[in-house]
């Protein structure tokens, strides 16, 4: 079974990149949690690029930690204009089309692989 981890990292002033795999545990969803905020700190119209890595349904108390950061997590999506989602995960994939299309400015697009999805968050920073 993979390792559980949530990592955030920025890669420019307007991009970040998070990394998962694992089931995060309510301990491992805190300080992912927590590194997003850091990161995030000063962005606007930002992108993000999603790398699935074996991630698995999160813990009851992961869920918890999420819900209870839902005020904060809800202003960092207003940051977020376009999400590059690399995964083979169906199930994972299909939630982030309903994200996508319930969330007002926040274009989600899925990827097999972080080189096409790189290339479509440079296409659209170059048309901005």
């Amino acid at each position: 079974m993979t390792e559980a981890h949530f990592n955030v990292e920025r890669t420019g002033p307007n991009s970040l990149r998070i990394t998962m795999a694992g089931a995060l545990d309510a301990v491992a969803m805190e300080a992912g949690l927590q590194a997003l905020t850091l990161e995030m700190d000063g962005m606007a119209h930002g992108d993000l690029m999603m790398v699935d890595q074996g991630a698995a349904w999160p813990s009851l108390g992961a869920i918890g930690v999420e819900l209870r950061h839902w005020p904060q997590l809800m202003h960092m999506v207003q940051q977020i204009d376009r999400v590059a989602f690399v995964s083979h995960n169906q199930f994972f994939r299909s939630a982030a089309m309903v994200e996508s299309a319930l969330i007002p400015g926040l274009e989600i697009r899925n990827f097999s692989d972080e080189a096409s999805a790189a290339a479509w968050l440079a296409e659209e920073r170059a048309e901005d």
